[in-house]
């Protein structure tokens, strides 16, 4: 810090002689020269005195009392003196040394000069009792103006470094308490060891997981802490993963074992990394525990979440086709291996059974799912333009062809095409469709070159095919071609299990849809809909269901609410089989977990691996349903 950048220059001279304050006037007083000495020194210096001195703001008390209302009212303003000059006597009045010991208990931080003349009082006499003699100076008169002046430049400069320091030394505490608190504020524990391994520092949360202060912890050796970590940590090497929950890298993971319940045992996942000073010289390691045991329950969690919801998908639908009765599993069986090829799919079954829904399946779920998807009822286009639809035609081909038509099969290339309602094609246009599935190839409507097609064909139909092709009215070959892979999709009255699934499906489908807040069934609803033979099948189920719901004003859909023909007193057609037994969820889960213990030999781990759960889930539903793990005792065995 240069002299001329002092924050503070202000000089207190107390001395009850008038010529002693002109005297620091002069001395301090930069530009001022007083003795032809000084204009010799001025000749011999290529700088002027002020670039030597700052420009000092002299203060003068001519007594104590007066020296100690200035100090006081200069701290009151913020605007501190740095440096008095007290004379040891100045009668009348309260003397030097008392003057200075109020100055010192006023400004504690005040630079402070004794002056005199007289040898009646030695130095140990005049500082005994006094406090921070650090910031105390004697001196005798007469002095020098080279004395003065050094001593106060001196003082001066003292005085501002310290206050500067001390305000550098606030702002790194203020900083240090700011670090602090966001080390905490982490949640994690920290600590920093030296390259020695003792401890530097240590973060709160680091002390609550070692049941220490900083304090107590810095007591520790390097060995005396690995040691308490050990009793209270266990590495992954010496714990089994029970619950079947497995860790990419767990080298640097470990457990707590306190004396905690095993439910509250917490898992950290533990880093270090080197501390470098400015040289890049590592001065020690920087430990960080975090822990992850919530992190790995919500994974944990989510995974079950999604092997309940997997399960769920793989029991009640394929793709959104929802069914658990026998009926529907045999087709989801049948159908998982002709997902992944291109071969020619037949669906058949009455109308409404979902047809479209099975074909829509296959596309999505096999390796053309990028590609189009389109579908085309060959009974609902007329027969003049069904050959131009399904394969285009060029311009001119036929009055109003003013233009070019690329068709189904072109535009339906790299996906799959759905030819709803096979049955009703013409048999002229049956030919051409077979040379298609033949040669992968097509000719558009007036035009000359055969175009290639990469597409995957599935048709559907609701008539008995083999009687039309018996009557004629279908070609046997193209049958044939046709029904490569059949799929034969059961009529709802013949799957009434599936009714209660698809009702369900269905009530939360068009809730949403429509905002309404609808529970479920009502009993008399559900055994309506079952008793039902739903000759259109889900189609009329789904339509029913949403006829209902917009009818619908209380939270359980009414028997009310359903079309006309559902009602109970409503003329049946012929007597309704009698209800299925559908057991209770509960109950069916049950007793698949007894039967797998019984399979398995009563070994939970094989149990739990053959019904597709981890252990924890097992041992869960084991008690909840009152289950032992352990075989039965045979009748009349010891205890």
């Amino acid at each position: 810090m240069e002299s001329g950048e002092y924050a503070n220059t202000r000089v207190l001279i107390v001395d009850d002689q008038p010529e002693i304050h002109d005297d620091f006037s002069e001395m301090l007083t930069a530009g001022l020269r007083g003795t032809s000495a000084d204009d010799l020194a001025a000749a011999f210096t290529r700088e002027p005195d002020k670039a030597f001195l700052p420009p000092f703001e002299l203060l003068h008390a001519s007594g104590g009392g007066e020296a100690c209302h200035m100090v006081r009212a200069a701290g009151d303003a913020d605007r501190p003196i740095a440096v008095a000059y007290v004379d040891v006597r100045m009668p009348p009045g309260i003397d030097g040394v008392e003057t200075t010991r109020r100055l010192r208990e006023i400004d504690p931080d005040i630079e402070i000069v004794i002056m005199t003349a007289y040898t009646d009082k030695s130095l140990s006499e005049i500082v005994r009792g006094m406090t921070s003699l650090h910031k105390l100076l004697y001196i005798r008169k007469p002095f020098s103006r080279e004395e003065i002046q050094q001593i106060t430049l001196s003082l001066v400069g003292k005085w501002n470094i310290q206050k500067a320091l001390a305000e550098k030394q606030r702002l790194l505490a203020a900083s240090h308490q700011r670090l602090e608190a966001v080390l905490d504020a982490t949640g994690d524990a920290m600590a920093m060891h030296d390259s020695d391994g003792n401890l530097v520092f240590a973060n709160k949360g680091f002390e609550a997981l070692c049941g220490l202060t900083e304090r107590e912890l810095k007591t520790l050796s390097p060995e005396a802490l690995s040691a308490r970590f050990e009793e209270r940590f266990q590495e992954p090497a010496q714990f089994r993963h029970d619950d079947g929950y497995l860790f990419v890298d767990g080298a640097d993971l470990v457990r707590e074992v306190s004396v905690a319940p095993v439910p509250a045992r917490r898992l950290f996942y533990r880093s270090t990394a080197p501390v470098r000073d400015d040289r890049q010289e590592t001065i020690g390691h920087l430990r960080v525990y975090r822990d992850v045991s919530r992190e790995i329950e919500v994974e944990r969690m989510k995974a079950e979440v999604l092997r309940l919801r997997t399960e769920l998908e793989g029991t009640w639908s394929f793709d959104g086709i929802v069914g658990d009765s026998p009926g529907m599993r045999q087709v989801f069986a049948l159908m998982q291996p002709a997902i992944e090829s291109d071969v020619t799919v037949l669906i058949r079954g009455e109308s409404g059974t979902g047809k479209e829904l099975v074909a829509r399946s296959f596309h999505v779920a096999g390796p053309r799912q990028a590609g189009p998807f389109l579908a085309i009822n060959c009974s609902a286009v007329s027969e003049t333009l069904i050959e131009s639809e399904l394969f285009g035609h060029e311009r001119g081909a036929f009055t109003g062809a003013i233009r070019q038509k690329i068709g189904f099969f072109e535009r339906a290339g790299g996906g799959t095409i759905f030819l709803d309602e096979i049955g009703d094609m013409p048999l002229p246009l049956q030919a051409k469709l077979l040379r298609v599935l033949q040669e992968r190839e097509i000719l558009r409507v007036g035009g000359t070159a055969p175009i290639p097609v990469d597409v995957r064909v599935i048709a559907a139909t609701n008539k008995d095919l083999e009687a039309a092709v018996k009557a004629s009215a279908f070609r046997e070959d193209l049958f044939y071609r046709l029904a490569v892979f059949p799929v034969v999709i059961p009529p709802l009255r013949e799957r009434r299990e599936d009714i209660p699934l698809l009702a369900d499906h269905f009530l939360r489908k068009h809730t949403e849809r429509l905002g309404k807040a609808i529970g479920g069934f009502s009993r008399a609803t559900l055994q309506a809909v079952l008793q039902y033979d739903w000759p259109g099948n889900v189609r009329e189920l789904e339509n029913a269901i949403e006829r209902a719901v917009l009818l619908e004003t209380s939270e359980v859909l009414q028997v009310n609410s359903l079309p006309p023909e559902l009602s109970p007193t409503a003329p049946a057609g012929r007597e309704a089989p009698p209800l299925p037994a559908i057991p209770p969820l509960a109950e069916i889960e049950r007793s698949h977990i007894s039967h797998a213990l019984e399979a398995s030999a009563y070994n939970v781990a094989d149990a739990a691996q053959a019904l597709g759960v981890n252990r924890v889930t097992l041992y869960r539903k084991l008690k909840k349903y009152d289950l032992s793990p352990h075989p039965p005792s045979p009748i009349g065995a010891s205890r």
